[in-house]
């Protein structure tokens, strides 16, 4: 009677037991771990993007922050330029955007790259996405011409699979409206080229969003976004080297853009969107560019104080008869914010060697590059 009781009572005790083992595996199994509380400056954006989804269930890609190069100026070595910046923050980028091509009325390829960048930028592991632009005079045959609009697509897929680069950036700008069909049918001649040889391709567009339509009007969002990997948004610029002075990108503005960015490309997938890293010094309505450190060492050797503008989100200051708006480490982290909220594809900053060297720690918080 014993025995039999005691097996009754350890049979009890050993159910009771395996249903709370049930019912705890249940709620916390290795399959579905709780998440981790965030740490008061993280936020869901930084997390890796492996299983997000774009509209339509398209998967999000892997970050990118590309930085723009552009060669030194003529008659000074290779390493000027935009060279030692991307030495320094190569770990910050997964690729580089050279400043190397032009496309010619004849359908050929103008070209000024440098295999010392291109070795280097490979030993940093980083992809390369070179530009090709119109040069000037070149734009109603470039895209107007069937027969030349071929030639230069084909010398574009022959650049690629020769110098063995990840991609494209078709950087064609100043267009006239009238070329808003035709810069749509020579994206739609290239892409299938390029994906072909499974390569990338991106095109820069102009904001739509309060930008004149004789400057913004040429670029067909939704159609482009059919024709090309990736949009990137030239978002800077709105005050520019012969308009009145002011922000190169008023945050308000910046946003307006971003936004229908986009809506109108089909999702953020489809967008990159540009950081601006340069400012302007303004005489009246003639503006020179000028590099972060140029407007510090200007302001201080006019005795200026720098002010900030809290609405735009940038810095500013005047010295004789100048104005002087640029960008900074508080401006950038500003638009790195609104960048984080919409969570793009990727962001392009231009120029490298412009910029203040501490953007690219918040570049590695606030908006880190894809694992």
């Amino acid at each position: 009677m014993r025995n039999k009781m005691y097996y009754k009572v350890l049979s009890s005790v050993l159910l009771i037991l395996f249903i709370m083992a049930a019912v705890f595996a249940g709620g916390c199994g290795t399959g579905t771990p709780a998440p981790k509380p965030l740490n008061d400056d993280q936020t869901g954006q930084n997390e890796d993007r492996t299983g997000q989804m774009a509209p339509d269930n398209v998967p999000m890609p892997p970050r990118m922050v590309i930085g723009y190069y552009e060669n030194p100026w003529p008659g000074t070595p290779d390493q000027s330029g935009s060279f030692p910046s991307m030495k320094a923050h190569a770990n910050s980028m997964t690729g580089v955007g050279p400043f190397w091509f032009k496309a010619t009325k004849e359908g050929t390829l103008e070209a000024k790259d440098s295999q010392l960048v291109y070795d280097t930028a490979r030993q940093l592991g980083l992809s390369m996405y070179p530009l090709v632009t119109n040069k000037t005079g070149s734009t109603d045959a470039v895209l107007g011409d069937p027969a030349v609009r071929t030639k230069v697509t084909d010398s574009i897929v022959k650049l690629v699979q020769e110098k063995g680069y990840d991609g494209i950036n078709i950087d064609f700008e100043l267009l006239p409206p009238k070329h808003k069909d035709n810069l749509t049918a020579f994206m739609t001649e290239l892409y299938p080229k390029m994906k072909a040889i499974n390569k990338v391709v991106i095109v820069s567009v102009f904001p739509r969003v309060e930008v004149a339509e004789d400057v913004a009007g040429a670029y067909d969002y939704p159609n482009l976004a059919k024709n090309a990997d990736f949009l990137q948004i030239m978002t800077y610029d709105n005050h520019w080297a012969t308009s009145e002075p002011g922000p190169v990108a008023p945050v308000d503005w910046y946003e307006k853009n971003i936004k229908y960015a986009i809506e109108q490309s089909g999702g953020p997938h489809k967008v990159i969107i540009g950081v601006s890293a340069y400012g302007y010094d303004w005489v009246g309505k003639k503006g020179e560019t000028i590099k972060y450190v140029d407007a510090i060492v200007l302001a201080e050797k006019h005795g200026a104080k720098i002010n900030y503008d809290d609405k735009a989100q940038a810095p500013w200051f005047k010295y004789k008869d100048h104005e002087v708006w640029f960008e900074n480490d508080k401006s950038t982290a500003a638009k790195l914010d609104i960048v984080a909220k919409y969570n793009p594809a990727g962001i392009a900053i231009w120029r490298l060697g412009q910029e203040q060297p501490e953007i690219w720690g918040i570049i590695d918080k606030k908006f880190p590059k894809g694992k």
